[in-house]
């Protein structure tokens, strides 16, 4: 089960997303399940792979802003340097560099199900 505690054991600080959902915890998980349940994921996985560096940032950028406003620092700070990549549109290779971000999120998403 996630929870404030674990968040904290992680390194976040949940403070400032659960400061923007009027400090309801109920209200906060409920956004972090819906945040971390984004088809955006998906999409930027496909779009790495497939090399569409337009569609990716897109996919970056919007995730970005969702799990930035709970304050999800760390999935928030590797998304925020890939999508200022991606929107310099540079060569790197964005796959490995979104492998922690996704194996983060997912367990996040485990916890939320338990």
């Amino acid at each position: 089960m996630l929870t404030l505690e674990n968040l904290k054991e992680m390194g976040m600080d949940p403070s400032e997303g659960l400061a923007r959902c009027m400090n309801n915890e109920d209200f906060f998980f409920k956004m972090v399940k819906m945040a971390l349940s984004n088809e955006y994921f998906e999409t930027l996985e496909k779009a790495l792979e497939d090399g569409d560096k337009a569609l990716a940032f897109e996919a970056a950028h919007a995730l970005k802003g969702v799990v930035g406003n709970l304050a999800l620092s760390h999935i928030y700070d590797p998304l925020a340097e890939m999508t200022e990549l991606l929107r310099a549109s540079q060569d790197a290779d964005y796959v490995p560099m979104y492998r922690p971000i996704k194996a983060l999120r997912d367990k996040l998403l485990a916890m939320c199900q338990d």
